[in-house]
């Protein structure tokens, strides 16, 4: 892997990683996995946030994690141990090897009385033949925009490695009933909190945003109290995003600072969670500067027309006596 610059395009070094790419082979190889290593390479990278570590992957069963400005491999991950699939296993069987190849991509049919054997319940044929071995690779990996997990799409299946272990299943999400009409009911009958909870799992902007807006502003503390953490997490994103977009700055402020109020040293605890105080943080910041410079320029406009106003300003008739 050759990196460089993204700013100037200047080239920043090499990685060599054929070596970290070793193991495997296949039942088609004639020749040992230590010599297959020039057939392996990457075909999929992917840089962390701050493009400190690089993320590598391709046609191997390994996952590759390496330090940019050192160039050195930090670790190395084992996608599979299954050992059904082709090119996992480091030696194969010589005993295997034919003149006509390995007996093991060699189908082997069994007959009773010239007749080939089915399933059970088939009359015709033998549908669970499997001719080709599926063979294990790395088609693509991606970091997550906080660096503190990353994803990989093999023959496995997709998998997730994450630096927090701790997940939240909520089986009450899985029911047919969570739909824009029952928030809509459920506004209408008052259950603003219920009506909150559903536009979350909806997950979708516009529904938040309408509950959020047909709630008082003197009831947002108490609906924002029994809310779990991961209905917080959620509903503070969303918070951030309306900040950055809407004009009523200073309802969605009274939102954030209910849920800081209250689950601020929950959200402390939780190390995803600081992104997102990071991420309200920016905003907040971004629109006090938008307003300051807005207040300053208003400012400035009034003195202006005040100062032409005393400029402009007819004098004072003097009576005579």
């Amino acid at each position: 892997a050759d990196l460089s610059s993204g700013i100037n395009a200047e080239y920043g070094g090499t990685i060599e990683g054929r070596n970290d790419l070793w193991g495997g082979r296949s039942k088609e190889d004639l020749i040992s996995a230590a010599s297959q290593k020039r057939n392996r390479c990457f075909t999929s990278l992917s840089y962390s946030a701050d493009g400190s570590v690089l993320l590598a992957g391709g046609r191997s069963k390994f996952i590759c994690i390496y330090n940019v400005e050192q160039a050195v491999l930090i670790k190395r991950f084992e996608v599979s141990r299954n050992l059904s699939y082709d090119g996992m296993l480091q030696f194969l069987n010589s005993s295997n090897m034919t003149d006509q190849g390995a007996l093991d991509l060699m189908e082997t049919e069994e007959h009773v009385h010239g007749e080939e054997l089915p399933l059970p319940g088939v009359s015709k044929g033998d549908f669970s033949k499997r001719r080709v071995n599926p063979q294990i690779n790395v088609h693509s990996v991606q970091f997550c925009p906080t660096g503190r997990s990353w994803s990989a799409a093999t023959t496995e299946g997709l998998l997730i490695y994450s630096l927090d272990s701790t997940l939240t299943f909520d089986p009450i999400d899985l029911d047919t009933d969570i739909t824009p009409q029952t928030m809509h009911s459920a506004i209408n009958s008052g259950e603003l909190l219920k009506a909150l909870v559903i536009s979350l799992r909806l997950n979708t902007q516009h529904l938040v945003q309408e509950v959020l807006e047909s709630i008082p502003s003197d009831q947002i503390h108490y609906i924002v109290s029994p809310l779990p953490l991961h209905h917080v997490t959620a509903l503070l994103s969303f918070v951030i995003e309306l900040l950055n977009t809407t004009n009523h700055l200073h309802y969605y402020t009274l939102w954030a600072r209910a849920i800081l109020t209250v689950h601020g040293p929950a959200l402390k605890k939780s190390a995803p969670q600081l992104s997102l105080l990071n991420g309200l943080i920016s905003a907040l910041t971004s629109q006090s500067r938008a307003l300051g410079t807005l207040c300053d320029s208003n400012q400035y406009f009034l003195d202006v027309i005040l100062t032409l106003g005393d400029i402009h300003k007819p004098p004072e008739e003097v009576e005579v006596f």
